[in-house]
């Protein structure tokens, strides 16, 4: 990816909802951090971080 079209993706994050920006922290954390074997799946922990918000 080049400079430019990563700093227009910088710009698009803007325009993400608070979920929409939870959910891919979610993803990217994963990426960074790979367990083994994840106990939840992104949409499960995505769901439980909405039913304690």
């Amino acid at each position: 990816m080049s400079t430019q079209q990563f700093e227009l993706l910088r710009e698009q994050l803007k325009l993400l909802t608070p979920q929409q920006l939870k959910a891919l922290q979610g993803e990217i954390s994963n990426q960074l951090t790979p367990s083994a074997a994840s106990i939840l799946s992104d949409e499960e922990l995505h769901a439980l971080t909405q039913l304690f918000k």
